[in-house]
């Protein structure tokens, strides 16, 4: 598949948003007692960092943009 500048540069804001996601479900997973919000929060912490191993994947394949 090969995508434009414009669109690569899409991803990489799109991981960048994804990556402070993570970040922010991580710092809510510490600061939390509630298992189920825990849990929650792990999940989608587990769900953004898949998405950015995507994301990264697709870019790196259609050359890294810097």
């Amino acid at each position: 598949m090969n995508l434009t500048t414009r669109e690569l540069l899409y991803l990489e804001d799109l991981n960048k948003l994804f990556e402070s996601i993570n970040k922010n479900c991580l710092r809510g997973m510490q600061s939390t007692n509630d298992p189920q919000a825990r849990k929650l929060l792990q999940s989608l912490a587990q769900d953004h960092q898949q998405w950015m191993q995507t994301i990264s994947s697709i870019v790196n394949t259609n050359g890294n943009l810097q």
